[in-house]
């Protein structure tokens, strides 16, 4: 497989999670879901895969350590693959600690979760920053 389909597979892999978060976040499967770590390992698995191939495919591991190495490494499909995998694994691990973190905060945190989705760190941010004034933290 080509890493064009591989990148609209792994966009739809964590979607429904997503949606069943930011529409039923109090349900029992999105507790259970919430409490599960199968989505993450399929995710890092497939990051992997992908970083395993882009590497082999003359990927430099050095171009990690400048800002004009790492825009060389995107410059391979299969690395751009790897690096958005990354995000897409992390973002949503991110928002599972949150509804772990809130379990009763209901739809309160859908906002917060679409950023998360969106936004990565934005949305990490603004979870942080209104979790003690609305209650959320422990």
């Amino acid at each position: 497989m080509d890493p064009t389909a591989l990148f609209q597979v792994m966009n739809l892999l964590p979607m429904p999670i997503w949606l069943l978060w930011m529409l039923a976040p109090s349900s029992h499967l999105s507790r259970r879901v919430a409490r599960s770590v199968w989505p993450w390992v399929i995710l890092a698995g497939a990051y992997l895969v992908f970083i395993v191939i882009a590497l082999r495919q003359g990927g430099d591991p050095a171009g990690f350590f400048s800002l004009a190495g790492v825009m060389r490494l995107f410059d391979s499909p299969w690395m751009t693959l790897a690096g958005w995998t990354h995000y897409l694994c992390f973002d949503l691990f991110v928002a599972r600690w949150i509804m772990n973190d809130a379990p009763d905060a209901g739809y309160w945190l859908t906002p917060i979760l679409f950023l998360t989705l969106m936004f990565g760190p934005v949305g990490l941010l603004c979870y942080l920053a209104v979790r003690g004034p609305l209650g959320f933290d422990r």
